[in-house]
């Protein structure tokens, strides 16, 4: 049986994404940092591109196009090779010679979304008994630049349950487009475990996942791609993706956890760029309290319009080369984390995780983000979702200590991060005060695997009060302190970056006493 989809391909590009849109998401400053000669391609990354037919029922990229010379363009739904010009858009961004981000993908297995969604792979609609089709070799990545539904929210459930297990099973990143405009489409934006992806000036479908849908009130989208239509934004991602999977499998420091599919996610959400929509002038903002009793908490992890933010590849790869540091069940053990850097942990119900940031100048930016899957049932019948949160505190004599409706730490932003509906838990905070400090992870319920990113602005080194850097905070630091007594804008001796050595750097040394 075949339900009619309303697959739609997204709309033209604009004439405003003629300039080199690399420069609007880090991918310059990435070669002007390490040199393009060390700027991953997505080499050997083998993905997969579904797409909407066109009116004469077509869906492959062009194979005489000269930015796909050298690639392996796969038609696994059959049919004609005629191309779509749809499709060939998307795939310039995706995998074009020189017009993605990764250059170095050269197998792609391409699809018809109509045979995709039914017979040639996810087989919707088919009962437990028929699970998608087993991954094709060793692919990585799915580009879905199509949006749409079967008109059942039953069906739509079940196509959408089946992408997640899917990602759980080949443990795989799927990106997925919203719908440009304003009338949101369930297919596949309202899944758990893709990246739902938004376009540059947000002139995309935005908003919560609305009921009867399952999870109503998750936050769409997660990112936004750096391209004028959701078409060529979302591959984009896409193909950063592919950029870092290549990074982590040819780089014998950084462990395969690196290319899990929930931790190309967080460092990709974690190291967006915070500002609103390109051109509207406002700010990022995911609604935290900013004065009262709970300033600084928030149970709404996203900005509503630009999710995370907008893609960043120059930090993303300052994230992956920052390395794995797992943090501890106990505060007291919890290591020292890096200026950026990433984890992975299997978390039970009731377990926590702690990583100690020590920031001698504070944080004019800090940006951490976790997320995790939701498990899918081999039957499609049920899932189940762990209740993850995400908190900030400030270590003082040893104790974490709460932050939330502090009014001076902080200028903007949230330090606890509670979603009880969201798979994304995200802290984001400008000009953080010098301390030290507990990033602590908290699984409520359930059980998962979690990856934390985190991006700080300033340097996470030392040891917080330690002014004459011997790595121990004693005698000679409190007299060094003693000695600068009284104003004094920027020195050391100001822990607490007020502009004046008093009483409170006094404390905040002994709290760090060694």
């Amino acid at each position: 049986m075949r339900w009619p989809l309303a697959a739609t391909a997204a709309a033209i590009l604009s004439t405003a994404a003629s300039a080199d849109y690399r420069d609007w998401c880090g991918w310059t400053e990435l070669v002007d940092r390490i040199g393009l000669e060390n700027v991953p391609t997505g080499a050997d990354v083998i993905v997969g591109q579904v797409e909407a037919p066109n009116s004469s029922g077509h869906y492959m990229p062009d194979g005489d196009e000269p930015d796909f010379d050298g690639k392996y363009l796969i038609r696994r739904s059959g049919g004609s090779t005629t191309p779509s010009g749809h499709a060939t858009m998307v795939a310039k961004k995706y995998y074009g010679l020189t017009n993605s981000l990764a250059p170095g993908v050269w197998f792609i297995n391409c699809y018809e979304v109509n045979n995709w969604l039914q017979g040639g792979y996810l087989h919707v609609g088919s009962g437990g008994g028929t699970p998608p089709d087993g991954p094709m070799g060793d692919q990585k990545i799915w580009n879905h630049s199509w949006v749409g539904s079967f008109g059942s929210t039953n069906n739509d459930h079940d196509a959408l349950r089946r992408v997640d297990w899917v990602v759980g099973r080949d443990d795989v990143l799927v990106t997925v487009g919203l719908n440009n405009g304003t009338i949101q489409q369930p297919l596949l934006s309202y899944g758990y475990n893709s990246i739902s992806v938004g376009r540059r000036d947000g002139d995309h479908s935005w908003g919560d996942v609305p009921a009867p849908y399952e999870g109503a009130g998750r936050m769409k989208p997660d990112i936004t791609g750096p391209l004028f239509t959701t078409s060529e934004a979302t591959p984009t991602i896409a193909a950063a993706g592919a950029m870092f999977v290549e990074m982590v499998r040819n780089d014998p420091a950084l462990p395969d956890e690196g290319e899990a599919s929930e931790t190309l996610k967080a460092v990709l959400m974690a190291s967006a760029t915070h500002s609103g929509p390109s051109g509207s002038g406002l700010d990022w903002n995911n609604n935290a309290p900013e004065s009262g009793p709970d300033r600084g908490s928030t149970a709404r992890p996203l900005d509503e319009l630009v999710g995370a933010g907008h893609l960043d590849v120059n930090r993303a790869h300052m994230i992956f080369a920052g390395g794995q540091t797992d943090g501890s069940p106990e505060v007291g053990a919890a290591p020292l984390a890096t200026q950026h850097g990433w984890s992975f942990d299997t978390f039970a119900s009731s377990e926590q995780r702690n990583l100690r940031f020590t920031m001698p100048e504070g944080a004019a930016e800090f940006s951490a983000l976790a997320t995790w899957n939701r498990d899918v049932a081999d039957n499609f019948s049920s899932f189940t979702l762990a209740d993850i949160n995400l908190e900030l505190f400030r270590l003082e004599s040893g104790t974490p200590v709460s932050l939330i409706g502090n009014e001076t730490a902080w200028l903007a932003g949230n330090v606890a991060s509670l979603s009880t509906v969201d798979n994304v838990e995200h802290l984001y905070l400008l000009e953080l005060e010098p301390g030290d400090y507990i990033l602590q992870l908290r699984c409520a319920s359930g059980a998962a695997d979690v990856a934390l990113a985190w991006y700080s602005s300033d340097i996470v080194d030392g040891v917080f009060g330690d002014i004459n850097g011997d790595g121990l905070v004693g005698v000679d630091d409190l007299l060094q302190l003693l000695a600068a007594w009284g104003e004094c804008s920027g020195c050391p001796e100001d822990l607490d970056g007020d502009g004046f050595v008093g009483v409170n750097d006094l404390l905040a040394m002994l709290g760090a006493w060694s």
